[in-house]
């Protein structure tokens, strides 16, 4: 979960891990001007490729050692844990976002996939370095203040079906329900769980009070 307070990542590590989240905005952007099978193409190569470096990385003892090196300072402990196979948060940000675009509507699909790019991992930072007074275990309520601000921000620079003032507040519902979702601890990684949410709140909400066809 992204505002959680993580002792064993350092706080250079967290931020270059949430610079890499950032930078994810880019498969969403792109999937606006491209065609949605392309994007498919690329990301699911792109998932196959990690799934096969996280099997390989507990199976070979250089590759283990050469996929530490470079990434243990971005890495949670459960995920070079040997003992138990977990693949990490980025591949976990491919798996979503394949499901996002190969179900759901195109610009649903965006704003849920931008809702972790950008509300999740604002709210990591702000959260890592600010989320002193916490609400739950590794809940801050700096940390969710900073998703739900981000998540209607996001709103205003995603495009619309109609931009009626019915859109933007289904756009805001759906932000509530997601910064909820992110705020409890659902055992799933939240690189799954926000975009997903986010997609089937607004896949729902668009479907149950408006006219729009997709």
């Amino acid at each position: 979960m992204k505002h959680k307070q993580n002792n064993n990542t350092p706080m250079n590590g967290e931020i270059f891990r949430k610079m890499i989240h950032y930078s994810s905005a880019a498969i969403s952007i792109g999937y606006y001007f491209i065609d949605k099978n392309i994007v498919l193409a690329v990301t699911g190569t792109l998932l196959f490729l990690m799934i096969i470096v996280e099997l390989v990385k507990y199976k070979n003892d250089f590759i283990y050692r050469l996929y530490l090196k470079f990434f243990k300072d971005m890495l949670r402990e459960h995920e070079y844990d040997r003992k138990k196979f977990t693949i990490n948060g980025a591949t976990w940000v491919f798996v979503s976002c394949f499901i996002c675009i190969l179900i759901f509507p195109k610009l649903i699909a965006i704003m849920g996939m931008l809702m972790l790019s950008f509300a999740d991992s604002t709210a990591g930072i702000l959260g890592r370095l600010f989320g002193k007074k916490q609400y739950a275990p590794n809940r801050s309520y700096i940390g969710t203040l900073a998703f739900f601000i981000a998540g209607l921000l996001i709103i205003v620079f995603t495009p619309m079906y109609n931009g009626s003032a019915a859109e933007y507040a289904i756009r805001a519902a759906a932000v509530v329900i997601t910064t909820f979702a992110e705020a409890f601890n659902l055992h799933i990684d939240d690189n799954f769980t926000i975009p997903i949410v986010g997609s089937v709140s607004l896949y729902v909400l668009y479907t149950v009070f408006t006219n729009v066809t997709f």
